[in-house]
C-alpha cells in the first residue's frame, strides 16, 4: 500500500508529484490538519517519507495520518519506500569552473579572522585550499572557499570576515559551478565510514576531516544520497531550539537507512565557536 493509496482510500485531497504545483517527488495535500492552511502547503516527500507544511514546519508521518484520521493499525503497517539511489551520478553543468576574480593568498585580516576562530591558517589554506579576497569588484574581503569533488574544485562558496554583513555566506551561481554545491557535501573527499554533519565549511574546519557541512541546516535529496550512503553518521548542529529540531528531524530522516546515525548537542553554540577540548570530544565520540 502506498501513501497515495491510504489517502485515496480515507477521501483526502491532494496533488500528485509532477502538477505544476507540486515539486517532483512530493506529493502535496490540500489541508494541513495542524496551522489549517488549505493551500496545499502540507508535502509528503515520497523516496524520505516525511511530511512538511511551508508555514508550520515537519511533522511525523504518524502525527500527520493520526490527525487525518487514518486508522491506527494502517498507520502501523504503512512503510516508506525509502528508496533513495546512492550511486546516481552528478549533472555537470559546465565543463570548467568559473571562479570570481580577486583571489590570491591570504591577508592579515583573513588571517586574523582564522585565529580568532581558533583555528590554523596553514591548516585551512593547505588542507582545504582556503584563498583570500581582499578588494575586488564583489566578494571584497571574504574567503574564497573551493568545493572540491573527487579531488576536483567544481564549485565554490565565500565566507566574509566582517561582522556588518548581511549575508554571512555567498556561493557560486547556477552559472560558475560545474556541480550544484548544494548537490554535495563539502568535505565529502575527507570522510570514509564516519561523517560529522555540520551546517557550513567553518564548522568543518574546526572538526577537521570526517566533517561534512551542508551549505545550510535543510539537506537536498542529492546531499540525503551522499549521507545515506556512509554507514556513521553524526549530526551536529547549532545548539540553538530551531537548529535543534532541524537535527533530530535529520536524524528521523536519516534513521530509516543501514548504518548508525545519532544527534550531538556541544555546549558550545556551534562547532565553529567549540572549544579544543570539545572538539577533541567530540572527534572521539564519532571516531575520526
Amino acid at each position: 500500500m502506498t501513501i497515495q493509496d491510504i489517502l485515496d482510500e480515507a477521501r483526502v485531497e491532494y496533488l500528485a508529484s509532477g502538477h505544476h504545483h507540486c515539486r517532483p517527488g512530493w506529493i502535496q495535500l490540500k489541508v494541513c490538519p495542524f496551522c489549517g492552511s488549505q493551500n496545499y502547503h502540507l508535502g509528503y516527500h515520497l523516496a524520505l517519507g516525511y511530511f512538511s507544511c511551508w508555514r508550520c514546519g515537519s511533522h511525523s508521518r504518524w502525527s500527520v495520518l493520526s490527525a487525518l484520521k487514518i486508522p491506527r493499525e494502517t498507520i502501523q503497517s504503512f512503510r516508506p519506500s525509502r528508496a533513495i539511489d546512492t550511486t546516481r551520478p552528478y549533472e555537470r553543468k559546465r565543463i570548467s569552473l568559473r571562479e570570481p576574480a580577486g583571489r590570491g593568498p591570504l591577508t592579515p585580516a583573513h588571517l586574523e579572522y582564522l585565529r580568532q576562530r581558533g583555528l590554523d591558517p596553514n591548516e585551512v589554506v593547505n588542507l582545504w585550499e582556503v584563498e583570500g579576497i581582499a578588494i575586488a569588484p564583489r566578494l571584497s574581503w571574504r574567503l574564497y572557499i573551493p568545493v572540491i569533488y573527487q579531488g576536483e574544485r567544481v564549485s565554490w562558496t565565500t565566507r566574509a570576515i566582517g561582522d556588518r554583513v548581511t549575508q554571512r555566506y555567498i556561493s557560486a551561481s547556477a552559472e560558475d559551478e560545474v556541480i550544484n554545491h548544494k548537490h554535495l557535501v563539502y568535505g565529502r573527499d575527507f570522510c570514509h565510514h564516519t561523517i560529522v554533519v555540520v551546517e557550513g565549511p567553518v564548522d568543518a574546519w574546526k572538526i577537521g576531516p570526517g566533517a561534512g557541512a551542508l551549505f545550510g541546516m535543510t539537506p537536498t535529496l542529492a546531499q540525503m544520497r551522499i549521507l545515506a550512503a556512509i554507514p556513521r553518521r553524526f549530526v551536529c548542529l547549532d545548539s540553538s531550539p530551531d537548529a535543534q529540531r532541524r537535527a533530530r528531524h535529520l536524524c528521523e530522516q536519516l534513521a530509516g537507512f543501514p548504518g548508525l546515525t545519532q544527534n550531538i548537542c556541544l555546549d558550545a553554540k556551534d562547532p565553529g565557536e567549540a572549544s579544543p577540548r570539545e572538539i577533541i570530544r567530540l572527534r572521539r565520540l564519532a571516531g575520526i
